[in-house]
């Protein structure tokens, strides 16, 4: 009799609904997974084009406006020592006009004409000389407005609402990578298979003094140079002892590559090789924004600090390019006298005595180059000529002396270019050139204050320029007020590179960078991640905008909109009004010495007071002229601007390093994310689809089997019957016979298993087992879901990788600041949802919109799973008894 298995059609129909259920909320992972690698691809977009803007935008014009203010400098000199000149000139020619008068003062008539035409002859002078300042005020104002406009921009830009908005942008940078690399470092196949590669390239990173072994004292200094407190301490000692298998002291190679492996020091190699790799890149950045002289000697000698120990082949090639003449003289001395100042530098990346590796490698390659720039160096004229501290040129000049004298070709050298005596020993050769660059620098000292000297004595000579000076200048010379050596160096150091050097910088920038991102992409492979735990980029654009805020600090005065308004109206008013103030002093100058000529003749009227010596001398500064005050932009502004503008030139050249850093930091991790990352997650969308659709396949064919067998054993598909027997076992003939003999012994355990409870109990275990597997799914899917609402909870203060308005707003204040930012021509206002950036909403609406459908469906999958094994046990006995009763009618 047929029977309808309604039962069983039930637990399957909701069974088979669960299952889809699974499946549907795990392809909503899947899609959730790639959703996720391209919005890693959109950031990565991002980073980098903002990377590119820093570079195009910001930093350029930093080193334009510092180019600008470096020659307002040199203008502000010019203008005070233009405004000497005419003051002294003017007094002068007052001066000689009245000591003429008194030679013929007996025969003088009319005394009011005679002043007259004094005064007449006295004004057409000064605005003569004035003249000549109105070209330089001019100039003035040509280079300091562009430059003041520009930071005018900045001090909005970089105001408190812009400061926040980058801080919280530089966070959702920081998150977002982290919530990437936290997926990437479980799901790489990759990590570790070049831990070879890693051991090489890191080994003399540790090997601090290049001994050819690691020991504890280069695993300290590792530790204070790329801050790692897991070797601080005695740690370095035990870790040391622990892998030096020979008992020598040290780790070879093949011991360290033991050592990077220890749970103390987990990812030791990648931490390390980042940070050299990262500072490689800032280097890189630094060489390649470098344009002038100063700028690029100095990222030379930190490119060679930091790689001489670890390639040595480099610093060759360096020495090479140094000592055949391809790069100009001034150039090469400078790197010299850098390296030689950098000896002692504490942030040096190991103990390798860089300068005596370079300068041992130009002895052999050149030493006739080097005695050329042994002559440069030598010479206090060049260093002040170059704005370098000509204080510092004996301990220089020791310092090249002492590498120097290693070798009789060096000690060669020192006789050629300083004059030394090549017979003395080390030591003597090194007192000797101190004493040389003593007595040098004191000379030079010596002759530059007699020169001031003799410049200040032939300035307001007459009586009446030093009257000039005391009313107009309060008493100071112009060219004496706010007179500093600081601002000295910042024009005499502000000298462009040559072609050839900026040549020189490209390549040297090339290379360091190229090198940065291969070590960052070998530690991406290592670790499966994009950078270390601790890198921050919110921390380094909160240092750079720091270090901007610095510099707008200095010069907030006359970079608001009301200070270069009232520096532009000072400088006209200057120039309007100058002259006039200048006439006026001279006039009652005259006034007072004719007066005396007067009381001294007895003509007219004497009035003593006016015609005193004291009052001529003294009393005019309480006179109560009515003068302009144009001088005030002189004595007060100018003044001013002399001495904050040499400090915020510095904070200037902070500022273009930690944009620098910014830019090649943020480019180097954003590369390595764009290209590890998306196809990554691909994978692993991939995977997670084909696993999930595997599963519902295999469950779907188990379902759809009971729902036969239940059909069957319900009497359907001709039901349970009573099989005949065989008759025995007879041997099968011929090939046929013997080929249906196979088939049905394969077969036999499907066309007779029903009447063998031994075989279907057996089966039934088996379900139980995929039951089991089943339920073990539900487990994992309910971890994932944990996982999955995890990831969502850390978004929820990030509200830029959640909101499309939020993240908008961000990316069109990034334009604002950067008018450069522009990521493949999309429109900023459309920028979140095109490039996916809102990593948090992609997580939220495709993930938790699955999780509950997968969680629910796998939980009553694996209840309704385990009912049908019950039903089919008890179909499978209805069946049993069915057969049972039909072979007993059967008998009867």
């Amino acid at each position: 009799t047929k029977v309808t298995p309604w039962c069983t059609i039930f637990l399957v129909a909701g069974a088979l609904t669960a299952h889809t259920l699974v499946l549907y909320g795990n392809l909503t992972t899947s899609r959730m997974l790639g959703s996720v690698g391209q919005s890693t691809q959109g950031w990565s977009n991002v980073g980098m084009q903002l990377a590119g803007s820093l570079l195009e935008d910001l930093e350029p014009a930093m080193a334009t406006t510092a180019t600008y203010l470096t020659s307002s400098i040199e203008v502000v000199e010019q203008i005070q020592k233009s405004t000497d000149v005419v003051l002294t000139m003017s007094g002068s020619t007052t001066d000689s006009a009245l000591e003429h008068i008194n030679k013929v003062a007996s025969n003088m008539t009319g005394v009011e004409d005679i002043k007259a035409q004094v005064m007449d002859a006295i004004r057409t002078v000064v605005h003569h000389l004035m003249d000549k300042i109105t070209p330089l005020i001019n100039k003035f104002l040509e280079l300091m407005r562009p430059a003041l406009d520009k930071m005018q921009e900045w001090l909005t830009t970089f105001g408190g609402k812009i400061q926040a908005h980058l801080e919280e942008f530089g966070a959702t940078m920081d998150k977002a990578q982290k919530m990437f690399d936290q997926v990437m470092a479980q799901a790489s196949p990759a990590a570790g298979l070049n831990a070879d590669v890693m051991v090489y390239n890191t080994f003399t990173l540790f090997d601090s003094d290049n001994s050819g072994e690691v020991q504890a004292g280069d695993l300290q200094e590792v530790s204070g140079i790329f801050g790692i407190p897991a070797l601080s301490g005695d740690k370095p000692k035990q870790l040391v002892k622990k892998y030096d298998a020979d008992g020598g002291g040290g780790l070879d190679e093949e011991e360290f590559a033991n050592f990077v492996e220890d749970p103390a020091i987990p990812g030791i190699m990648a931490v390390v090789l980042r940070k050299y790799a990262k500072t490689l890149a800032t280097i890189g950045g630094q060489v390649k924004a470098a344009k002038k002289r100063d700028e690029v000697a100095v990222a030379t000698v930190n490119y060679l600090t930091l790689v001489c120990a670890k390639n040595h082949t480099r610093v060759e090639w360096i020495a090479q390019a140094f000592t055949n003449g391809s790069l100009p003289l001034k150039f090469t001395s400078s790197v010299l006298k850098e390296l030689a100042q950098n000896q002692d530098n504490p942030n040096a990346m190991g103990s390798v005595d860089v300068g005596a590796d370079v300068v041992g490698a130009m002895l052999e390659l050149g030493p006739d180059h080097i005695v050329k720039m042994m002559k440069l160096v030598g010479s206090a004229a060049w260093w002040d000529s170059e704005g370098f501290d000509v204080d510092e040129m004996p301990s220089t000049l020791a310092s090249l002396a002492g590498w120097l004298a290693a070798s009789d070709t060096g000690k060669q050298v020192l006789e050629d270019g300083l004059g030394l005596d090549d017979g003395g020993s080390k030591d003597d050769l090194v007192s000797a050139a101190y004493r040389v660059g003593k007595e040098q620098s004191r000379k030079f000292s010596s002759d530059k204050a007699g020169g001031h000297a003799e410049d200040a004595a032939a300035l307001y000579a007459s009586q009446c320029a030093q009257v000039l000076r005391d009313r107009l200048l309060g008493g100071t010379a112009a060219a004496a007020a706010g007179r500093d050596e600081e601002g000295a160096s910042a024009i005499k150091g502000g000298k462009m590179a040559l072609p050839a050097t900026l040549e020189f910088a490209r390549w040297l920038s090339f290379n360091a960078t190229s090198t940065s991102n291969l070590r960052n992409n070998e530690a991406a492979e290592y670790m499966g991640t994009t950078s270390s735990a601790l890198q921050a980029f919110a921390t380094e654009v909160n240092g750079m905008v720091s270090k901007t805020q610095n510099l707008l600090n200095l010069i907030s005065t006359y970079a608001s909109p009301h200070g270069v308004d009232r520096l532009v109206n000072q400088s006209l008013e200057f120039v309007k009004d100058a002259t006039e103030d200048v006439v006026i002093v001279c006039e009652d100058y005259v006034d007072s010495r004719f007066a005396a000529l007067e009381c001294e003749l007895n003509i007219g009227t004497c009035n003593a007071t006016l015609a005193s010596p004291d009052w001529v001398k003294h009393g005019i500064q309480d006179l109560n002229l009515e003068l302009t005050g144009a001088f005030a932009f002189i004595t007060d502004t100018l003044h001013d601007l002399k001495v904050v503008l040499p400090p915020a030139l510095k904070n200037m050249k902070y500022a273009r390093k930690e944009v620098t850093s910014l830019s090649h930091g943020l480019s180097s991790v954003m590369t390595v994310l764009g290209l590890k990352a998306p196809p990554l997650f691909a994978q692993l969308s991939e995977i997670v689809k084909t696993v999930w659709v595997a599963y519902y396949v295999l469950f779907f064919t188990l379902t759809v089997a009971m729902l036969l067998y239940g059909f069957w054993a319900s009497g359907w598909f001709g039901g349970p019957q009573v099989h005949d027997d065989d008759g025995g076992y007879q041997a099968p003939t011929g090939v046929v016979g013997r080929l249906r003999a196979v088939r049905g012994a394969c077969c036999a355990c499907f066309s007779k298993c029903g009447d063998t409870a031994l075989c279907f109990w057996s089966a039934i275990i088996l379900m139980e087992i995929l039951v089991l597997v089943l339920f073990l799914i539900t487990i994992a899917v309910c971890i994932l879901g944990g996982v999955k609402a995890f990831l969502a909870a850390g978004c929820s203060q990030v509200y830029i990788l959640g909101d499309n308005t939020i993240c908008t707003t961000a990316m069109v204040m990034l334009r604002t600041f950067l008018k450069t930012f522009d990521v493949g021509g999309v429109d900023v206002s459309d920028l979140c949802t095109t490039e996916k950036l809102m990593t948090c909403q992609v997580i939220k609406e495709e993930a938790m919109a699955g999780l509950l459908l997968a969680i629910f469906g796998a939980v009553v999958a694996t209840l309704l799973s385990m009912q049908m094994v019950v039903e089919m046990a008890i179909l499978h006995e209805r069946a049993y008894y069915s057969r049972k009763s039909l072979a007993l009618a059967k008998e009867k």
